[in-house]
């Protein structure tokens, strides 16, 4: 038996003890630790309520308490999406507290299959969940929220600053596509601060249907997440490391559940036996794969935090918050309007691309549909989702009114719909110093994606060449998981075999865990289809090491020339390719990218006489003397010329026809530190290649 009046400072021990580990299915104990760091006064409000808790089960006498109290709990989901997958149905939400309330009143078939030693102690927790009907202002709702954000991809408590409700009134229920930690979800036990207060899950982990693959252990997370909102930890104590023997000596401060080391396999053996003691594998406390139970003592804790006011529980049940939530017995309310939303699996396409337009309101379902197509055909529609096709260039806004007997209500998406000619404006060989680029974003060519906050923009702040590079303010303003990229315009690769792309980087990272991304993806169909050629994160991105302050490049030798590879038949002779910058913020600093250098070789001519079998230009930053190194298969008139970024000619290298065979120069050593091209032309077709000169 566990011994329930342990000192209370041992609470504090059991609460705090963490160790590594690979994989969290629970990151409960990891953010209490974290939050006592950046609260001190959490540690002592939660001695605080340890203390009280006990008094509060010694005096109901009988933990195995009886009576008809049902504590009704008004719940709010709050679902943070970008349009995919996890913006869950509101049927998923409703199973998931369908669950949950099966799991606390003891409602579940499945109970009858519980080990015969805990039968007896098989808890009617005594508590409801009701999806809130008012919301803070006392308006309409159907307890779901939803809100886009790129958070969700890498969501901690961050996502809590994007909406929360009153911890006071609402237990709040974040919904998220992937948690940081990699954990299935997390709790704050009570006393935690408002802001922060209550459960943050992933999507595929609520309910049993929808993005839930629908196991006993997917389906009854979100249970063992609301334990821990109640005041329970894990029955092998307050750590999050299953299987250790040392749990043995451990406490979670509840007297019939049997001292364990816990399950660390999710497994499900009804008779391990770890610390001397049958273990009660079925709780849903522990990480086992049969989750079926709470106890008696882990009621009694329950109630003690429903009737304390630490974080406020103890106002959660009572009738006037009932009523103004509008989760009490007989509660009427009036018909919900729906709130307008929608989308579409495509933004970038090209003319002619017909997309089908998906209706995503929430609140409540509409009953009629009006959308406006600037640019599309039709331009209107009443349907619920429409089918519109573009077939002229431009960046279009979409419109959607919905509305019921409730209520109507309205929206409209920016820049949702990109539209690009079929072939790129710009020819192949092509260098983008962003010196003449002229507004970013403009039309359809340079577009932002998530410009709201810092986002990717033109920066005079530092360049390789010239003036001015793209530049994202990552140091502060972002949140972690936030996703920000920009998109160049169409590059025609007609005639163009073996094509590549070079571009200048400079990034330091903010510390040794930062784990920041940049990705960078290529399309041939005009961004409709997105695959990704090149990937760096951390310390293998930075260029300039860890730096703890803005980075701001102090010179070339924090810039790094990055090589994307295109060596691929999908690019091969394509009209239009266009490339996506994509960087996710994860605490590190500001980035910058310079001189994108799109180039390919020409299957007219130069492909005829197999112009080059190989080139290499290097080295490449070069301190002055650089070398040229190729082969020719047959001869040919060859000019090599090197010019600036302005397109002068500054040193002509050769001029000649050429024999077949192997050919080395050497140039650079009388040309200043800066950007040059060497500009390769064989029987009137070229090649270019970038060298960066730094002295």
């Amino acid at each position: 038996m566990k011994k329930l009046l342990l000192a209370v400072f041992l609470l504090t021990a059991a609460f705090t003890t963490v160790n590594a580990q690979q994989y969290r299915p629970c990151d409960t104990d990891e953010m209490v630790k974290k939050a006592k760091l950046q609260d001190p006064g959490y540690e002592q409000r939660m001695a605080q309520l340890q203390q009280q808790t006990l008094q509060f089960i010694q005096q109901q006498g009988n933990q195995k308490t009886s009576g008809t109290i049902l504590y009704t709990i008004p719940v709010v989901f709050h679902v943070i999406h970008n349009y995919g997958s996890e913006n869950i149905s509101k049927a998923q939400i409703e199973d998931a507290v369908d669950i949950l309330n099966k799991s606390f009143q003891k409602l579940y078939a499945d109970s009858v299959i519980i080990a015969p030693a805990f039968q007896s102690i098989i808890a009617d927790v005594q508590v409801q969940f009701r999806l809130a009907q008012l919301d803070p202002n006392g308006n309409c709702t159907d307890g779901i929220t939803r809100t886009v954000s790129s958070q969700t991809y890498d969501a901690d408590d961050g996502v809590k600053a994007l909406i929360g409700w009153p911890n006071e009134n609402y237990f709040n229920i974040w919904v998220v596509a992937n948690i940081a930690s990699g954990a299935a979800g997390y709790a704050y036990f009570p006393g935690i601060s408002g802001g922060i207060d209550g459960v943050v899950i992933r999507s595929d982990y609520v309910g049993s249907i929808g993005t839930s693959n629908g196991s006993n252990y997917s389906a009854r997370s979100l249970t063992h997440e609301v334990g821990h909102y109640l005041n329970l930890p894990h029955t092998w104590g307050g750590t999050n490391n299953p299987g250790l023997p040392q749990n043995c000596s451990d406490d979670d401060f509840v007297t019939d559940t049997p001292n364990t080391i816990g399950v660390a396999n999710f497994s499900c053996d009804l008779t391990q036996v770890t610390c001397g003691t049958l273990d009660n594998v079925q709780n849903y406390m522990d990480y086992a794969s049969c989750h079926y139970m709470f106890t008696e003592g882990q009621k009694a804790r329950m109630h003690g935090a429903l009737n304390n006011n630490a974080s406020d529980r103890n106002n959660l049940p009572t009738l006037a918050n009932l009523i103004a939530t509008g989760t009490n017995d007989g509660f009427v309310g009036g018909a919900c309007a729906p709130q307008a939303d929608f989308g579409t699996a495509i933004k970038y396409i090209c003319t002619g691309t017909t997309l089908t337009f998906t209706d995503m309101s929430w609140k409540a379902a509409p009953t009629n549909w009006a959308w406006d197509f600037p640019g599309g055909s039709p331009s209107t529609s009443p349907d619920q989702n429409p089918v519109i096709t573009y077939n002229t260039p431009g960046v279009y806004d979409v419109t959607l009114t919905v509305s019921n007997a409730g209520g109507s209500s309205s929206v409209t998406r920016s820049q949702i719909i990109v539209v690009s000619g079929a072939v790129g404006a710009q020819a192949v060989p092509f260098v983008e110093d962003f010196e003449n680029t002229g507004p970013i974003p403009s039309g359809s060519d340079w577009m932002i994606e998530n410009a709201t906050g810092n986002s990717w923009s033109l920066s005079t702040a530092a360049a390789v060449s010239g003036a001015n590079s793209m530049r994202l303010v990552n140091h502060s303003g972002n949140p972690n998981g936030t996703v920000d990229a920009f998109v160049t315009p169409g590059y025609n690769f007609s005639n163009i075999v073996n094509g590549g792309m070079t571009f200048q980087l400079a990034f330091a990272a903010r510390s040794s865990a930062s784990t920041d991304q940049l990705k960078v993806y290529a399309s041939s169909n005009c961004g409709q289809n997105w695959n990704i050629r090149y990937t760096k994160t951390g310390l293998t991105l930075s260029t300039a090491g860890i730096l703890s302050a803005a980075f701001t490049p102090n010179g070339l030798s924090q810039w790094r020339l990055e090589t994307v590879n295109l060596n691929s038949v999908s690019y091969n002779n394509k009209p239009s390719v266009r490339f996506k910058f994509e960087y996710t913020q994860n605490t590190g600093n500001n980035i910058y990218i310079d001189d994108i250098n799109v180039t390919g070789v020409s299957n007219v001519g130069i492909q005829d006489v197999e112009f080059l079998a190989t080139v290499a230009v290097f080295p490449n930053p070069s301190a002055g003397l650089t070398n040229i190194n190729f082969s020719l298969a047959e001869s040919a008139e060859m000019t090599i010329e090197v010019t600036d970024i302005a397109g002068r000619v500054v040193q002509t290298i050769e001029n000649n026809k050429l024999q077949s065979g192997q050919h080395n120069y050497t140039f650079g050593e009388s040309l200043n530190s800066g950007l040059y091209f060497v500009r390769f032309v064989a029987d009137g077709n070229d090649l270019t290649q970038k060298v960066v000169i730094t002295k």
